[in-house]
Order: structure tokens, then sequence, then C-alpha cells
């Protein structure tokens, strides 16, 4: 039957008594001493606000009336449709607080004893549990079902299981000592025989290696190598299509430039304006076409925003009813819960998938964006959904079958299978062993599935992906070990003495060449390298240099050979050639009369040799000179200065000379004379002699300096993490003597005498525990607990309460649907001051608003602003003293809407199914009437508006009542209750009067027809343990480039934190995220294992290169001159044109050109491509809003909305623009009756309207109605 109009709602439930009653503001004005016409003007200004301004002269305030003191007509709930719920009854006012009573759950004395008082004895059944289980059960008297569950101590009673079950445990702890801990000894990775073995050889090489040397070799970037040939074998057939071959080959023309370009010249690759065009498109030889055009990143950076808009909408308005409803189905076959989890899951993710694939194939947006890239986005997408659920499909046979083995172990080795560590063995090797046999499955399974669903590229290039796995990459992963690199390089550096057979290279545009060595006299200005590129660069070498490695034996013998011959050659240069030659203190300075300079550099002009003259060296003659000049200058600088002193010069003059001829010269030259040849010639013929016979003591220095590499700190040591200190004596004391001699003699003893001993005493203390508790069992059974035994009413020493009514966590509270429906009018109350406090505080606020836009509109041009002062002081004191009250009665009201619930109770309450329903469908009905008038009207936005902050469809009353219910209770409360679960009553207070309620219940067969309880509104179908989860999709399963960007051997990693995702897909990642532990426990007895998986073999995506770099590679087949991709420089080149937007357009220009389609070439930003948050869009373009950036900032869609007053803030107005005139109510205003009355009249309301400020506290409930 038709409800009732929300007029006779209004009519039963009025939402004032009377209107605010407006009075002029009365201003004050007095000038002294202002000429006649400001005087006129200011009366006239006065008028004029006086008829536009205002203040309340009377407001009252009355709060909307609760919905039990008003009576709230629903027709059609009467059995002949016209009786009216509580038409004529006066109700009661219902104490919320007494709605919800908690049961009692103390009554253990009730249970104790019999009808007559006396204590009740154990019944049979009891006594046959006691005996087994050392437990026994007693049903509730108050809670029909339930038991209490009591245990005793194991003084009295264990029970025969329990006690089997410890004798279990006492062997399989004696097993492990001879099964795990004795082989251990023998076989382990520490403290055994084998790794005493392996400490013994490994102290040998170190003596060795310490001695003579022992090669040390490492296969360097093994795992980028594979990669890189990974990728080129990938694309080893595409060829380019014939129209794209002039592209082609000016992409490798421009390549080859910039190439040329960079060695002769340092520039930014990434400054460079690239206009060459990228070819897109490819043919196998099979002539099946690789359209590889998603990789160009403008149609990205246009698509992401685009798709994620699509994600975020189809996840909306059909996942509650999918999911319930193929739960039901799925229930009437008799399934699992695993099975239907399984089923529901794979069944909503293809329905998203269907929707999203939909969407993107219809979207006008993407397909601006060029012919064909819907399409190429839906195959992307399906591929990476496929491979991901290859993988999971072979990790779900390698997890069955490890549970299958482990199920297989505990029924064969019921006590072997109690050993962890042999237990976590068994599954390893089982585990590998499967994981070998499965390796390729993955590749296999997505390549059938990607054949079945006609993704032909995909298919194409897992089958070569699967080829390289199975046949190249085991050959190359050969070769790759055995081309191993020496883990440290030595170079000796000998000094060449003639400068005539030092080395010149002259670099000229890449090119190195050797010319003769020219020493000249003449000097050059330029001696430093030019960075002109028309201009060559002269370098000198000066020493001869030699390399040794740790490749080869005896390395060490060649290092001490090659530091003696180089330290030899070395000293003997400098104490025969430099020192006795070419030092302040050689012969060379004692005998020649002018300085000389013995040092060369080198000309950048034309690579000759000439002197350094910063090298300049002063023999004995010239520092003769030398100090003479200098005691002629002193003696004329002192002679021409003016006799200006305090001392004249007739006194000082002696004075000078004294210093001058006598310290000066006559002491200096003494020395020069006689002191410094002398020095010259000790210097001299010392450093000859210790270069004669340097030979013979060079090498006695090498050989003690590897003596103390030996012996103290290892310097040629060939791996940096190595220890480096007194290798010696960690070789022999702890390698060869600790770990070699006496690990292995501990060891056998261990697993010889101490294991099978303390096997032996733990399996006779184990069978003499389990014979003495069997015994002690059956004396007190049948001596004390079967004749004295009776149920206890309280824990004690000998018994305790282990489970029962108030004990376990896994139960809930029942209600009745007149507690939910009692507890739903109340939440609406409080929505409905929600709206009524934010229309009241606009109503009371209008008339400053009113007052500053009068002000801004006449006096704003003047350069005047509003002062908080005079009327306008009176305006705010009078608005603060109406928002108090209203604040108050509000607050008031609130509180007695309160429920006294817990958090812990709300997440409790539950109804059965058929009542949750009609709880449901109730309120709709409450709703559909209350809604529109009381609480939407009030609001500052439209219905539409509401309904989408809901994220709900428009009218969706069961969806606003689920939500609604959610709020006041939890999530939980529309999963109705099944018959399993353990649940309490929770009943309402005697005195309490639901008796309007109790009707509405009763009569609502009438309302809901015959079309059954099945579509009666929104709930959960009782899930059990299924968990469904959430449909979700990254957006980067769009893009092909989102894992693995190739550079040269520097892996670029990728952030999850930042781009393009949805708040599902972060929360998501968040929870996918492993928690590492911060601090590793260093246990060295525990083998370290590799975490082997199935995604090591498949990447998702597959790695197919840039189509510029398949461009080179096909370019590199037939030319004589291939560019060379194993060059970082060509990397950098590449990931410039990679990245480069302009040639990406140009590129799909060329491409769209040549494939006779139509696109249109746009640089918009993303902002302008994207912009979807700020306006709402037809369905057909975007199908509704999602994602914008303005000015840089991101904007995602909001999931978790709810009604807020909207603030809008106006733009800024520039100087010369006019005022829009904004008062309200302006021609109300004119024909206002003056008032003089300056009094406040504030009508108090009843003192029952309160309301539950819930805004802060409310549960967002995302996954309800349709909003996911």
């Amino acid at each position: 039957m038709p409800l009732n109009t929300s007029t006779s709602a209004q009519q039963l439930r009025p939402l004032s008594l009377t209107g605010p009653e407006r009075e002029p503001v009365q201003f004050t004005v007095n000038l002294v001493g202002a000429p006649t016409e400001v005087e006129q003007l200011v009366q006239q200004i006065k008028t004029v606000a006086e008829q536009f301004l205002y203040h309340w002269k009377s407001f009252p305030i009355a709060l909307p009336q609760p919905l039990s003191a008003a009576s709230l007509a629903l027709s059609g709930f009467g059995h002949n449709g016209s009786s009216t719920v509580g038409g004529s009854r006066k109700m009661r006012p219902i104490n919320l607080r007494d709605l919800f009573i908690a049961p009692p759950f103390d009554e253990l004395d009730a249970v104790a004893s019999d009808v007559t008082g006396e204590p009740r004895r154990l019944t049979n059944t009891q006594l046959k549990t006691l005996r087994e289980n050392g437990e026994f059960d007693v049903p509730s008297l108050h809670f029909s079902g339930q038991v209490h569950k009591w245990r005793l101590s194991q003084l009295l009673q264990k029970g025969t299981l329990r006690a089997h079950d410890s004798f279990l445990s006492d062997l399989a702890l004696a097993a492990r000592f001879l099964v795990v801990t004795a082989r251990s000894r023998i076989f382990s990775h520490f403290f055994s025989v084998f790794y005493a073995a392996r400490a013994l050889l490994i102290g040998l090489i170190k003596l060795l290696n310490m001695i003579v040397g022992v090669p040390a070799l490492l296969a360097h970037n093994l795992d980028y190598k594979i990669k890189e040939e990974r990728c080129r074998f990938l694309i080893a057939e595409l060829v380019c299509r014939p129209e794209f071959e002039d592209c082609l080959d000016g992409l490798c023309s421009y390549v080859r430039k910039i190439l040329r370009r960079a060695t002769m010249e340092k520039f930014d690759f990434n400054s460079c304006d690239i206009t060459q065009p990228i070819p897109y498109l490819f043919l196998t030889p099979k002539g099946q076409e690789i359209d590889l055009r998603l990789f160009c990143r403008d149609i990205m950076r246009k698509a992401l925003p685009i798709l994620l808009c699509i994600l975020e909408r189809e996840t909306r308005g059909w996942f509650l009813h999918f999911r319930e409803r193929l739960i039901a189905e799925l229930r009437a076959k008799k399934l699992t819960d695993k099975e239907i989890e399984e089923e529901v899951n794979e069944a909503v993710m293809k329905e998203y998938l269907q929707r999203v694939y939909s969407s993107i194939l219809s979207n006008a947006k993407l397909l601006e964006l060029g012919v064909g890239i819907p399409e190429l986005l839906v195959q992307q997408a399906q591929s990476v959904v496929i491979m991901y659920k290859a993988v999971e499909k072979v990790q779900r046979d390698i997890k069955r079958s490890r549970e299958d083995h482990q199920k297989c172990l505990a029924n064969d080795h019921s006590v072997l299978s109690r050993v962890a560590p042999w237990l976590r063995s068994k599954l390893r090797h089982a585990e590998e062993h499967k994981l070998k046999k499965s390796a390729w499955s993955a590749h296999e399974e997505a390549l059938k599935m990607c054949t079945k669903h006609n993704l032909l590229q995909t298919a194409y290039f897992l089958s070569r992906d699967l080829a390289f796995m199975k046949e190249r990459e085991p050959v190359l992963l050969k070769e790759l070990k055995n081309a191993k690199a020496p883990t440290r390089s030595f170079q000796w550096a000998c000094r060449i003495w003639s400068p005539k057979s030092w080395i010149i290279r002259r670099n000229f545009q890449g090119q190195s060449d050797i010319i003769p060595t020219v020493i000249s006299q003449q000097a050059t200005s330029i001696v430093t390298p030019r960075s002109d590129p028309s201009q060559p660069v002269f370098l000198v070498e000066k020493e001869i240099i030699r390399t040794t490695s740790t490749r080869w034996p005896f390395w060490r013998l060649l290092n001490l050979m090659q530091r003696t011959w180089c330290w030899t050659w070395n000293m003997m240069f400098l104490l025969g050639i430099l020192v006795p030659w070419c030092s302040p203190l050689s012969l060379r300075a004692l005998f020649c009369v002018k300085p000389f300079m013995p040092d060369l550099e080198l000309s950048q002009v034309n690579g000759t040799l000439f002197p350094r003259k910063t090298s300049i060296t002063q023999t004995m003659g010239s520092r003769l000179i030398e100090l003479w000049r200098h005691i002629s200058k002193s003696r004329t600088r002192f002679e021409t200065e003016p006799d200006t002193g305090f001392i004249g010069k007739g006194l000082t003059r002696n004075l000078n000379r004294i210093w001058n001829y006598f310290i000066k010269g006559f002491l200096g030259t003494i020395v020069i004379l006689f002191a410094f040849p002398l020095l010259c010639l000790a210097t001299s013929f010392l450093s000859i002699l210790l270069a004669l016979t340097a030979p013979l003591w060079i090498p006695v220095f090498t050989i003690f300096l590897h003596l103390y590499m030996i012996l103290i700190y290892d310097i040629d040591s060939p791996n940096n993490n190595r220890n480096r200190y007194c290798i010696l004596l960690e070789a022999l004391i702890w390698n060869i003597l600790s770990q070699g001699c006496l690990q292995p003699i501990a060891a056998v003893l261990v697993a010889i005498i101490v294991c099978p001993l303390a096997s032996g005493v733990i399996l006779v203390v184990g069978v003499a525990r389990y014979a003495l508790r069997l015994l002690w069992d059956s004396l007190t059974f049948h001596l004390f607990i079967k004749k004295c035994g009776r149920v206890p009413a309280s824990d004690s020493i000998a018994v305790r309460r282990i489970a029962g009514p108030g004990l376990a966590l896994d139960y809930y509270f029942m209600i009745r649907p007149e507690q939910a429906l009692a507890a739903f009018e109340a939440k609406m109350e409080l929505d409905e001051l929600q709206a009524y406090q934010h229309a009241m505080e606009r109503i009371i606020l209008q008339p400053q608003k009113d007052f500053s836009q009068f002000v801004e509109a006449c006096f704003g041009p003047f350069s005047a602003q509003l002062a908080k002062m005079g009327p306008y002081l009176s305006l705010d004191r009078e608005a603060q003293d109406l928002m108090t009250t209203l604040h108050e009665k509000l607050e008031k009201r609130r509180r007695e809407l309160q429920t006294s619930l817990t958090t812990q109770v709300k997440t409790r309450i539950k109804l059965n199914t058929k009542e949750l329903k009609i709880a449901i469908q109730l309120a709709a009905h409450i709703l559909e009437k209350y809604y529109p008038s009381h609480i939407i009207a009030r609001l500052s936005i439209s219905e539409e508006e509401f309904w989408d902050n809901k994220g709900l469809a428009v009218n969706d009353w069961p969806g606003l009542a689920g939500l609604i219910y959610t709020e006041i209770f939890s999530l939980d409360f529309l999963t109705p209750l099944t018959e399993n679960d353990t649940h309490f009553k929770l009943e309402p207070h005697p005195s309490l009067d639901l008796t309007r309620y109790s009707e509405m219940v009763q009569n609502a067969t009438d309302v809901i027809g015959s079309k059954g309880l099945d579509l009666l509104g929104n709930v959960y179908a009782p899930r059990g343990n299924v968990q469904v989860h959430l449909p979700f999709l990254e957006v980067t399963a769009f893009n092909p480039r989102s894992r693995i960007t190739l550079t040269f051997r520097k892996p670029e990693k990728r952030d999850m934190s930042v781009g393009l995702t949805t708040p599902r897909v972060r929360a998501h990642r968040a929870a996918q995220q492993s928690k590492l532990p911060d601090t590793q426990h260093w246990r060295p007895w525990k083998k370290k294992t590799d975490e082997k998986s199935v995604t090591e073999k498949l990447l998702i995506p597959l790695p197919v290169p840039h189509p510029v770099h398949i461009a080179i590679n096909i370019y590199n087949r037939d030319a004589e001159h291939p560019i060379p991709l194993d060059s970082e420089l060509v990397w950098e080149i590449l990931k410039s044109i990679e990245d480069c937007q302009n040639g990406e357009i140009m590129a799909m220009s060329s491409v769209t050109r040549y494939r006779s389609a139509v696109m249109e070439s746009s640089n918009d930003s993303l902002a302008s491509s994207s912009s979807l948050g700020s306006t709402r869009e037809s369905g057909s373009a975007t199908g509704g809003s999602g994602t914008g950036v303005d000015n840089g900032t991101e904007t995602l869609p909001c999931v978790n909305r709810e009604v807020c007053t909207q603030v809008k803030v106006a733009e800024e107005h520039s100087p010369n623009s006019g005022f829009h005139w904004t008062l309200s109510n302006w021609g109300a205003a004119q024909t206002t009756r003056r008032r003089t009355n300056s009094n406040v009249r504030v009508d108090l309301a009843s003192p029952e309207d309160i309301s539950l400020d819930t805004d802060s506290s409310r549960a967002v409930f995302n996954p309800y109605g349709t909003t996911v």
C-alpha cells in the first residue's frame, strides 16, 4: 500500500513554533563641525542602512520533537490499511539507557545444584569425558545450547588421551636427539664432522694463499647479464614493417649523430629537442603484427587518469548484491567454506574485470588517443591478470602438495612428525622437488590461457620467454659462470728515467695517437687541457704500468716480484737521479753557476716538452749573487729613506752596516762557501750509495712487508669483506686447530655418546611418567572422583572453568527488531539535530553576513573595512548568545539519546536473517517518510548530492537504512546469526514500552507483500570462514613498463608509494608489505634457506624492451658498424629519446599516418586531460567524477564522504571590477515594520530535544550499499 506523503509528517511534527522576528539596526550618528553636504550624506546612508540591516529581535529555538512524542503514521502497517501505529496511544518517553540490558552470566550456583538444592553429582557421560580428557561439560540453564567446561588439576586427573599425547611428545624428544641432533653432528653445516673437514680445508687454503696466493675469481653482474640477454631474446626475431624502415633508419642515424657528438663535447641529452619519430609497429617472422604503442609515455600519461577513474567507478553498485547471491547459491550446493571462498573471489574478480574492460572499450577519451588504443589497454590488462592467475594456480598446487605431504608424514610417522626440524627438512626437500618439476608450469599455463583468449601478442612473447628459460638460459648461465673476473687487480708503476722516452698521446675527436717526444727550450702559454672540442688534448705518460691480479695461482709471489722490481727501479731513480742531480742539494746545484729547471711540462699547443718554470732550482753561485744583491738593496733602501726615526742615522748607520755586511754578508757567504758544498756532497754521495745498493736492501724490505701481511695485516687481501688482521693465527688456531681438529672429536663424542645417552634417559623417564600417570589417574578416578565428584560452583585449586557463557570471546548478543527500531529512531533524531544545527547556525549568522556585505559593497571602493565595534559588535554578541543557547539545548538532547552500549558490545549485536530483513525494511519505510522533509530539507546541498555523498543511488532507502544500522552498531550487524553461532539475548528493561515497535513488526508481513523475505533489502549472507576480498586492479596493470626499466648496470628501484593510485590500492599495498624484524638474531646453527618462488621465472609484465632498443637491435643485425648497446653512453642517449615527449608525439603522428587513421595530437597536460574532480562529466565520456590534477596537486576519488556544510571561498576581485549585490531578502527588509524594542526574546523549546553528535565517532562503512 502506498505510504503517506511527507506533508502529513510535517503536519504531525512541526519543525518550529514561530519564525524568528527581525528588527532594524539602529545607528547613532554624531557629527560635530561637518559640512552640510556630509551631514546629509551620512543621514541618507543611515536611512538606507536601517532599511537593509537588521538583528534578531526574537529568535525562538524550538528543537524538533522526538519521534516517541509524535505519532508517526505509517500507512499500510495495519491489517485493513486504516489503523495507524500509535495514533491514539500516548507513548511514554523511552530511556535509551534501558534499551539494552546485558544478561547475567553468573549461574554457576544454580547449575551446581539440583531441584532439591543438593549438590549435583557427575553423570556417567561426564565421568567418561573426565576419564579421557580430564575435563567435563555442564549444560547451561539460562543459555540454551551452551555448556560450562571444567578442567581438573593434573594432581587429580589428566586424562588418558592427554597423557598419551604427552607420551608421544616425550618419544619425539627422545627421537630428536638421535634423528636430528646426532645426525647433524656428522653432516650439519654447524658443529659437525663435515663442517670440520671443510674448516680444515679452508685453513690450509688460507695458509697457502698467504704465502703464494690462491686464485680468487668472481662472476660479476650475473643476474643483470641474464636479464639483458633475456630482453634481447624476446625481440630477436622482430622486424620492422616496410613502411617504417625510413623511420628506423632515421632513428639510428640520429643516435649515431648524437653518439659522435657526445664523444667530442659534453652536453645534456635531455636538453636536446628530439623530433625523430619512433617506430612502434613490428612484425614476427610469421607475419604477426606487434603493436607496442603503449610504450609511448605521452599516451600513458593521458590514459592513466582516465583508467584510474574507470577502475574506481566500476567497483560501485554491484559488489554486495553479487557477492551475497553467489554465497547463497553455493551454500545451497553444500560446498565447503574454502570452496565457496575460492569460487566467489574468482567470480567477483571476473565480473569486475568484465565491467572495467567494457568501460575502457566504450570510453570516448581513450578512443581519441588513437585507433586501437582501448583494445591494447584491455589486452595488456588481460595479459597481466592471466599471468598472475597462472602464478597463483601453480602456487596453490605447490601449497596443496605441501599440505598433503605433511598429512602423509603425520599419518605415517606419528612420533617423528612431532619433531619440527625433521618435519621442516622433509617438507623443504619435497617442495624443492615440486618446484623443480613445475619450474615452467606458470609459463605454460599463462601461454595456454593467452592462446585461449586470443592474446596473440602476449602469447608470442611468452613463447619466446619460455624458449629462452628452457634452452638458452642454462647454456648462457654456464658460460657466464665460467667467464669469471678476478676479485682484485694490482697496478705497479715503474718510472721512465729519460724524458726522451716519455710517451705523449694526442687525443682528438675520440681518437688517441702516440706522437714523437720532442724537448724544446721555448715555453708556450697553454699547458692545461682545453675544453674546446675543436682543439686536441695532449697527455704525457711518465710511468710504465704493469698489472697483476688474483686470477692466476702464485699471485702473491708475482706481487712480491713486481713490488720488488718497481720499488727498486723507482728508488734507484729517486736516489740516483733526482736527489744527486735535480734536487736543491744536488751536485748540479753545487757546480753550476746559473739556476736550472730539472722538471719538464707538456705544451697543449704542439705537444712538446719544455722546462717547467715552477721547478727552478738555485745553485751555489746564484745563491751568492742573490745574497749580495739583497745586501746592496737593503743598504740603498736605508740610505735613501729620510732621517725621521727616534734615533738618527748617524748612530744607526754603523749598526746597519754591521748587520748587512757582517751578519748577512760575511757569515752567509761562509755558510754558502763551506757548509753548503759539504751538505751537497754528503747528500749526493749518500743517495748514490743507497741507489747502488738498492737491489740489495729493497728485496729485504719487501720480504719483511710480505711477512708483515702474513702476521699482522693483509694489505693485498683479495676480498674486502674478509678479515685482514692476524690471518696466520686465524688459520692455525681457529680454522685448523679449533675447527679442524677439536671440532670433529667433540662432534663425534656428542653423536656417539651424549645423544644416545640423553635419548635413552628421556625415553626411560617418558615411559615411567606415562605408566605412573595412568596408574595415578586410575587410582584417583576410582577411589575419589567417581565416588565424591560433583559439579563445582566456583574455581578452586582442584578444578577450573575454562569455557562457558561469559568466558569465550566468540559469542554474539541477539536483540529484538523492536530494540533495533528504537535505536534507529534515536539515530534519526541525531541526524535531524545535526541538520537542524547547521540550518540554525546559518540563520543566526545571517545578519552579520548581510552587514559585512553591505559595508563591502558601499564602502569597499573607498578602501574602507569593517571594524568590529559599535552595532556590528552588538550583532556579534547576540549571535554568540544565541549560539551558546542552541548548543546547550542540543547537547542536552544528545545526551538523552545516548545508549549505554560500549564498543565491544556493539560489535557483537546481531539479528537472525528474518528479523534483520524486517528491521531493514521497516527502517527503509520510516526513512522514506521522515528523511526528505526533516533532514534532507534542512541541508545546504541538493538531494542528489546527499545520495552521492552517501555513496548510494537516489532513493535507495534500504541501503541508507543498512548504512545507518552500521553506524549505530557495527558492520557485522548486517551479517545475520546462524544456527552455529554462540549467542545470548540482550533484553530491554521490563518497564520499557516498545508496543509501537512490536505492532510495526507484527504487521510487517502486510507491507512486504507476497514476495517473501528474499527481497527485503540488503543484508550479508552468513559468511562463516568465507573471506571475500574487494575487487581491485592496479592502474599499473595497463602499463607494460610498470615493472622493469632497464638501465646500464643501475636498475631503478620502483617506488610503490607514489603515482596515480586509488585509496583501496594503497591500502592493499600496505597490507601486502612484509614486516621485517628490526634486528636479525645471530643464530649460526640455523641453516639459511633461500626462498624460491615461481615468480622468479615469470616476470609480470614481461621485460619487453622499449621500441627504441628494438629498432637499434634490428639495425645492428645487418649493419657493418653496429651501434654499441653495451656502452653506457648509448644507454643514456636511448633513455633520453624514451623520455622525450616531442619524440613520442612525432612518433605517434607517424604511426597513425601510415595506419590511415585520424588522431588528434594534443599537448594537454595531465591536469587538463584528467580534470575530473572539479566537475561531474557525463557517463559516456568518463562515467563520473574521478581523479583530477589541479595546479600540480593530485586529487583522488573520495569514498568516505559525509554530509558537511560547504564553504566557498570567493575569488579575489580586481580593483576595477564591480561588487555583486548579494544581500538576502531585500524586499522583505523594505517592508519590515520598525521596532524600537532592543531586547532579544529567546523562546526555549522542550527539554527533551537533544542529539548525539556522531560526526566525530561515527563508524565509516565503506563496503555497504553501492560504494565499495
